[in-house]
Order: C-alpha cells, then structure tokens, then sequence
C-alpha cells in the first residue's frame, strides 16, 4: 500500500512539473486556467450558446407555417399534378419529418442540459446516463419518470419526446380528398313560371273567363288518379348531371307561380241519421251541413263538393278561413273510411269507435268504417323552392309559400261586380337579380337603372320592381279552372260496386275513385299532390309574360364531380402543441442560463466529463460491462462546485454508509 501511495505522491509530483507544457491531457485545471475558462464563459451571452438550437427551432416553425400554408391554400380546390407525380401528402410527410427532426434537435440538448442542471445537488453519477438515454429515444426518455427525481420541466420535454412521433401522421390526417363539384361550362335551367296562363295554355271564352287547356284538364285528372307519376314532374336542363342554382338570404333559388291547398278537418260536423225500416232493416245516412252524404251500407259510399263553406268556418277567423277567400275553389270530400281499421272482410271489419259507435246498428257492417270529413281550399300562390341537381336526378323542396293577392270584386248599384284587378299579383321580397338581392326597400334604386321594371298594386300600395321579381295569375284563366273543376271534375256522388272487393262506382267522374276509403292526412296529402301537379303544368308550358317573350327559367351552374383537396386544421395542433412547448422549454433554459451563471452550459456534450469529472477510478472500478459500470455509478454521488474553479466534485459517502 505504501508503494502505492508513493507511486502516486510521485505521479502527482511529476504532473505538477508538466502542467505547463501538457494542460490538455491533465484530469484538473490550473489556476491559471479555471481564470481563464471562467473570463470565457463570462463573455459568451447564453442566447450565443443556445444559437444552433434557435436556429433550429426557427427552421421548425418554418416548416410548421409550410405545414399550414400549402394545404390551406389547396383547401376546397382541385388539386392540381405537381412535378415528379410528387402528392401534396408526401410533399406533407416530408415537411413533417424534416420538423420532427429539428424539435428533437433542441430537445435532446435541453435534456442534456437538465442533466446537468440536477448536479447542483449531490446526485447519482447514473443520473447522466439516464439523462443521456433520454436524449437519444422514446424508451430512455420514459424510463427517465422513474430514475431520477422528476421535475417539471424534464417531465414536460419527456412528453414531448414520446409524442413526437405523432408529428408526421397527425400533419398527414389533417389533408384529406373528397367528392367535390367544380364549376365548368355547360348549359343549366330549371322552369318557373311567372305568369299564368301561358301563350296558348287558354281558350279565351269571355272577356272575365277562359277555358284550360286540354293539357291542363289531363294534367287535373292525372293529379287525382296518379299523381306522382314522372310525366306531372318538372325536367331540369344539366349538362352534367350536377348542377347548382343561387340562392338567396331565406335559402331561396327560385320561386313560381303555383296552386297550393290548405285543408280542414271537418269530421266534426258530420251528423247521424238512423232510420229504421219495415223488415227490420236500418239505413245508416252521415250528412254535412251542406248536404253532402253517405250511405255505407248499400248505398253511397263518397261524395265531393265545391261551393260555400260557411258552414266549416263557424264565424271564426283564420288562416284558413282567410285561405277560402283568396281560393279558386273550395273542395268537401265527405267518405266512409276503414283505413283505421283491422281485421277487414267480406263480413265487415273491427273500427276503432267514434261518437256515432253507440248510435249505430247492432249488425257489424254497420260498423265497419267510420266517417271522415274534409274541405279544402284550393288557391293561387307563390311557392318558394331550393333546388339543385345530383346524379341527373332533380332534387326540390318547397322552403316556404304564400298566397296570391285576391281579386278585387267592386260592386256597382245594380249589384254587378267588377274585378279592380284583372290579374292576382305579388312582388317576390327578397329577390335574386343577376346574382344581387333586392326587396321592398330597395327595389325603387334598382328598377331606376333597369328598363324592365313595372309598377304593380298591393294592399292599396304601388310598388316599381324589376320583371323577375313580379308574379301573376290572369282573372279570367282562374275563372276557367273553377268551371272546370265545379262542372267536370268534382260535385259527384261515388256508389257501391256491384263487384265485392272492387272500387265504387263513380260513373263518368271515375278519377274519384281514389279518394274512397281515406284518413284526413291522406285526403291532405292527395290535395296537395293535386295542386302540385297542376303547378308543374303551369311550370312546363310557362313563358316569361308580362309582356316579354322567351321560356321562363332559371339559370343554374353546372358542375362536374372530382376530387378536392380539404384541410382539417385541428390535426394540426399536436404538432403545433410540441412546437409551442419546445419553445417555452427553450425559453426557460436560456434564461436559467442568464440567472444561474454559475452553471456552464454543457448541453449533451461527454467532454465536461474528461475534463471536469471527478477521479472516482479506483481497484474496485475494473469492470467492463456497461451495466455492472452503471450500477457502479448509481453508488457514487458528485455535484457541482465552484469554490476554486468549476469542477464536478466526488462525494464522500463512507461515513453515511457506515
């Protein structure tokens, strides 16, 4: 043992002598030099020190703005070939990993420098190794939770190491393609009707009435036996198949003259008459107060009526009784229905009971059905639709509707009236004009600078709009359809069919057979399938009128379905998460640095340990294995000391241990 601690008085003597001419091989810094290292370190400013690492987070947020920029740009267009058949998801990949790559750059030498950092308290030499591996990957970054001491701000660069990975996959989810329509050239129109009647869809009779056309009178009865058959619907012009029209602030994109019905339920009124004949035989009659009947059981099974409904309104006003005011003609369908009930046969059918159940006959096909009554009003209107077309299929929904003005009957001393106002005219408010809106209060403005404008009458008020935001419907063409639906089409009775199973006997009017054996919400919906159809008619024959000539139509664009580029902006907020909190990590090092300038700023760099570290060599260190060396390690605890020049100083442990 002396010879030993000879050898090493003898080699420390024999270092002094070669201090000057060999500094750079010695494990100790002289005096001269601790001065000199400590004038260096005071002149270099930590930002100059943290330099490669800003440059390299400032290349980060480069690449995170191109991340953002380029798909941002492309979102909703059609993305165009780039060179070298290069797509926009590598062109993202690329972005995303050359980001990464610069994020770790910064993290692994601000893990390093945490490292050292936490050898301003006596600590584990394992504790660089752990700080080291931490650096370097995922797995030595979570194994850092439990190996040494956590503190906020390695904790924080952990996570951010172990969800880097995410970076390139979550910049490459946020560009997506899809399905989208791109405008090109091409023919686009959908009818509309702005005036009714059209040129030649009338038969002028009289100067107050005009007879439909025979088109019509087929389209009235078709509307009633087959109404949603695809000759009553309306074509669209689209050259491709996909087509688009403007709209305007109420989602509107077209509007036409139209034939709506508003309907009641009058079952209510419906009374009972049981007569009991000679034989034991009982006739069971419903009537209506005005007149309208049915027999169920051997007799008249429907009836329709037009005319006065007084009688359903009961002094009440309404919207529906406004309705019957502006109606061309007002419908009663009184019908027997088992559309409510089950188990039906040839010997009768289990309804559900009514008011008139207790009344009725004790025979079950006497209460086999019950009665349903209903009026309708059927009048001009206005019916505003959003349309579009996809697939070469036409795709309408009516988005609001609202009657015409009525006529103005102005009775004379004689009592003959006459009509004020030959024509039921509305101004659309609000109204598309080359792809401009206008309504009430500016249609003045615009009908100065446009030749087409008229002035038209409302509610006692003249209003100067342009010709496509007028709509009409003659007087005389209105009366036509009334005749035509009071002489021909409706006021008749449907009997029993001699032929058990079979539809009843309408006679000449058998277009009435389908309203047989209905609830209200089915006769409902058959008036409105009926006026529509007749709307569609108006649509198909319509000319622009007013005095100009030409098809009525609306203009629509036409597009062509490919493929969009669209961008999801929140898959971006990982990456933008690491990029954020990498700088805030920076941030708080440098100025650690600037605060605590007695800690140098090593980063990951393994020289301080040759030059600074402690001589923990001794006869036990001779192992050559990394994990008998690590274990080695744990067990010998140095800190920073700074009493005469910094140095990584070995803790003497021998008197805790014993």
């Amino acid at each position: 043992m002396d010879s030993h601690g000879g050898s090493r008085r003898n080699s420390g003597h024999h270092a002094e002598n070669l201090r000057t001419k060999q500094p750079e091989v010695t494990t100790f810094l002289t005096k001269e030099s601790e001065a000199k290292s400590q004038t260096t370190q005071n002149k270099i400013s930590p930002v100059r020190s943290w330099s490669w690492e800003i440059i390299s987070l400032l290349f980060a947020f480069a690449l995170l703005v191109a991340i953002i920029a380029v798909p941002a740009h492309y979102n909703d267009k059609v993305l165009k070939r780039w060179p070298y058949d290069i797509s926009l998801n590598t062109a993202i990949a690329i972005l995303s990993t050359f980001m990464r790559a610069a994020i770790m750059l910064v993290v692994a030498e601000l893990i390093g420098q945490m490292g050292w950092h936490s050898l301003r308290k006596p600590r584990p030499v394992s504790d660089l190794h752990h700080f080291d591996n931490a650096s370097r990957g995922i797995i030595g970054a979570i194994k850092l939770f439990w190996n040494v001491p956590p503190r906020l701000a390695s904790i924080i660069a952990v996570i951010v190491i172990i969800l880097s990975p995410a970076i390139a996959p979550f910049s490459q989810q946020a560009v997506k393609t899809v399905p989208c329509a791109q405008e090109i050239s091409g023919s686009s129109s959908l009818p509309i009707s702005h005036y009714v009647p059209a040129d030649g869809s009338s038969i002028r009779m009289s100067p107050v009435q005009s007879e439909i056309s025979h088109d019509m009178k087929a389209t009235l009865i078709n509307g009633l036996v087959n109404p949603n058959g695809k000759e009553a619907d309306v074509e669209a012009t689209c050259a491709s198949g996909n087509c688009t029209f403007a709209e305007n602030s109420q989602g509107v994109t077209h509007t036409s003259v139209a034939m709506c019905s508003s309907c009641l339920d009058t079952t209510e009124f419906i009374k009972l008459n049981v007569t009991n004949e000679k034989g034991g035989l009982s006739i069971v009659n419903y009537t209506l107060p005005n007149r309208q009947w049915f027999i169920p059981v051997g007799g008249q099974l429907m009836h329709t009526a037009t005319g006065d409904v007084d009688w359903a309104l009961g002094g009440v006003d309404s919207d529906f009784a406004e309705m019957t005011k502006r109606s061309i003609t007002n419908l009663t369908i009184l019908t027997s229905s088992q559309s409510a009930c089950t188990n039906i046969s040839k010997a009768g059918a289990d309804c559900p009971e009514d008011r008139f159940t207790k009344d009725l006959p004790d025979p079950k096909p006497y209460r086999s059905q019950n009665a349903v009554a209903i009026t309708c009003a059927l009048y001009p209107c206005l019916k505003h639709y959003h349309a579009h077309v996809k697939g070469g299929k036409l795709e309408e929904k009516v988005v609001s509707k609202e009657p015409l003005t009525p006529i103005d009957i102005v009775m004379d001393d004689d009592g003959f009236g006459t009509a004020k106002n030959l024509n039921r005219t509305t101004v659309q408010s609000p109204c598309l004009v080359d792809g401009e809106e206008y309504n009430f209060d500016n249609f003045s403005r615009m009908a100065e600078s446009t030749k087409g404008a008229l002035t038209v009458e409302m509610d006692g008020k003249n209003y100067t709009a342009p010709r496509q935001c007028i709509y009409a419907f003659g007087f005389a063409y209105s009366m036509g359809l009334e005749v035509f639906m009071r002489d021909t089409l409706f006021n008749r009775g449907c009997n029993v069919s001699y032929q058990v199973g079979s539809p009843p006997e309408c006679g000449s009017r058998w277009w009435l057979a389908p309203l047989y054996n209905s609830s209200y919400d089915a006769l409902d919906t058959a008036m409105d399938d009926f006026t529509t159809a007749m709307t569609n008619n108006f649509r198909r024959q319509a000319k622009i009128g007013l005095g100009v000539s030409g098809s009525d139509k609306v203009i629509g664009t036409v597009n062509e379905t490919t493929i969009c580029t669209v961008f999801d902006w929140r898959w971006i907020l990982l990456p933008a998460g690491l990029m954020a909190v990498t700088m805030a990590l920076l941030i708080y090092v440098v100025v650690q640095s600037y605060t605590n300038t007695t800690l140098p700023i090593w980063k990951t760099s393994v020289l301080p340990l040759l030059f600074y570290g402690p001589n923990v060599l001794n006869d036990q260190t001779r192992e050559i294995d990394v994990d008998e060396l690590q274990r080695h390690a744990g067990k010998i605890k140095v800190e920073f000391k700074n009493d005469d020049g910094i140095r990584l100083r070995k803790i003497d442990t021998t008197a805790t241990e014993s």
